[in-house]
Formats: structure tokens, sequence, C-alpha cells
């Protein structure tokens, strides 16, 4: 570390310090001085970012996040899903690849117990549920793939009741994890929008649980996952339910779609829907976060399926946060 950068950290530890105490304007004040010590740091220009945007001083905001854009074109720290939010730029059609496996690897020693605990995250519990009959009649081997499998969640609830689960993720760290459930035969990482080739070409099932929302356009990957789907296959996949079509980036730092527009995707991609339930996914800040889980069908027509009406469950309430961008 160069003697620029030591002294920017030191000032930016002590101005990270300051704002935890709730003295915003030393903060912000002691955040400059370190951007003065090394006018290249990325890292920097994110946390005065965040902290000029906590003192709702926007403009000054936006720009000290495109700054740590300009120093960080892949964009690992999420600038860009700031200036998203805060209007300054179009919502694209996903998040940043960089931004999200940073993200996930600082998060993954936590993950379980943040999500379970104190997050009362319950989609894999409700996936299950609403798969639970079509599992029973699949064919053996009962192959599953698990999209964005994280620490394996996922596993935990379906390991039981299946042959074989594979796993891919953006996140090594999340997939070490996973991997030492022994619960998955194969584990990759790799970007479900760029599928690598697995042990198994189709399965019979397809998870996607709380992964899609990193995605905004998801027309190409539900395409991919029918490419991956035997005859008759299933997809059961997690989603946060938004109002703006055709979707938008929500608070939450995930994406939001319009049940409208997952319909007309569905179908374009050949996979036609068994089952549209609404739900409660987690909470956030004592917030229920509500979703659907939706089950499709590869193939050109489906029995008639008894689906009951109304939700799926909800979680309780509790005073529960988010993970934070930036650890």
């Amino acid at each position: 570390m160069s003697n620029d950068r030591l002294s920017a950290s030191r000032r930016l530890d002590v101005a990270l310090a300051m704002a935890s105490r709730g003295d915003s304007d030393a903060a912000i004040e002691v955040a400059q001085a370190a951007i003065e010590a090394d006018s290249d740091w990325d890292e920097a220009y994110f946390v005065l970012g965040e902290m000029l945007e906590k003192a709702g001083q926007k403009e000054a905001a936006i720009d000290a996040y495109r700054a740590c854009l300009k120093r960080d074109a892949t964009d690992r720290m999420g600038a860009e899903v700031r200036l998203m939010l805060l209007g300054a730029i179009a919502v694209r059609d996903r998040l940043p690849p960089d931004y999200v496996r940073a993200l996930f690897d600082d998060y993954a020693p936590r993950f379980d117990v943040s999500l379970r605990d104190k997050l009362a995250y319950r989609a894999p519990e409700l996936m299950f549920e609403a798969v639970r009959v079509l599992i029973a009649d699949m064919a053996h081997p009962r192959e599953v793939l698990d999209l964005g499998c994280g620490t394996g969640l996922v596993a935990d609830v379906f390991a039981g009741q299946v042959d074989v689960l594979d796993g891919v993720d953006l996140s090594p760290r999340m997939l070490n994890r996973a991997r030492a459930k022994g619960l998955y035969r194969q584990l990759l990482a790799a970007d479900i929008t760029s599928m690598p080739d697995m042990v198994t070409a189709r399965y019979g099932l397809v998870v996607a649980a709380d992964v899609l929302n990193y995605l905004g356009d998801l027309e190409p990957v539900l395409a991919m996952i029918h490419s991956r789907l035997l005859p008759g296959g299933i997809l059961v996949m997690s989603l946060e339910e938004g109002e703006i079509y055709p979707f938008d980036l929500g608070p939450g730092q995930r994406f939001r779609h319009h049940p409208d527009v997952i319909a007309a995707w569905l179908k374009r991609a050949d996979l036609e829907v068994v089952s549209d339930v609404p739900g409660v996914l987690r909470q956030e800040k004592g917030i229920s976060v509500t979703g659907r889980i939706v089950v499709a069908r590869a193939v050109t027509a489906i029995a008639s399926l008894s689906v009951l009406p109304g939700t799926l469950g909800s979680a309780p309430d509790g005073d529960l946060v988010a993970p934070e961008t930036v650890h």
C-alpha cells in the first residue's frame, strides 16, 4: 500500500467511525480529506457517496458515485446500482456481475444465519411446496439444476426428495459453503446468463430461488432454462413482484418484475404456467417482501392441475435488515 493510500485509509476509517456515531457532517469532511490524500481510490468515493446520500445531499452523492465508477470500470462496489436508484441513470437489464460476485463473496460466511434467522427467508420452502406433487411424479433419476445455488439453501430443502442436485453460482465463496454440505453432485462458478456445460445436459427440474431478482430482462435466461429441461420438465422460480412494467429496481437492490411481462416471457420461451401464487419471501427492516412462486412446464400442453388460490404463507415480522452493499 502506498503512503498516500495508507494515509487515505486511516482517514476513511476515522470518517466511518464518525458516521457510526451520527456525526455525519464531520464524517463527510474527513472522507473528503481521504480523497485528497489519494484521489484515485474508488472505495473512498463510494463511501463518501453513501455518506452524502444519507445526509440528503443527492447531487453531491451522485457526483461521488460517478467518480467511483470512473475509477473502477468493473464496478465491484455497485456505484452504478446506486446511480440507478437515485435516478441518475436509466435502469439496466441486470446488476453488474462483478458487484454481485463481490457482494456475495463477502456475505458468504454469515449468509445462512442472516437469511434464516434475521430475514426469515422462506423461498426454498415455498418453492418445494409448489412442486411437491410434481416431484413425486417425476421419473428417476430425479435430477435437479439449482441456479444461483448460493450456500445450498435449496439443497437443504430439496435434497431428500430428489436423486441428484447440481448447482451454479457466480460467487466462489458461496459455492465453498454449498460444497461443505455434501448435498450436490456438481458445483460450478459461472454466470447463469452464459451457462456452462453440466454433467447432465437436461434436467427434470430447474430451481431458481432468489436469483432472477438480480436480472431485469429475463427473456434470454428463460430460453436457456427451457433448453436445459427435459420434455415435460419443470421450472420453479421465486420473483419479487413489481407494479412497474416490465421491471424496476427496488430499494433492496433487486429487480421487481411485473406479472404480465413474466407471463409473456414464459410463453415465448415455450414454458407454460402450472401455478403462480403470491407469498412472503423474506423480511427487510421489519417489512414483508412480497413475491411470487411461479411453476412452469416445458411442454406445448399441460394437464389440468388444481391450484388453490391464495398466498403460500407469511413470515413472522421482526426488526430485520437487508445485507449491506459494502462491508
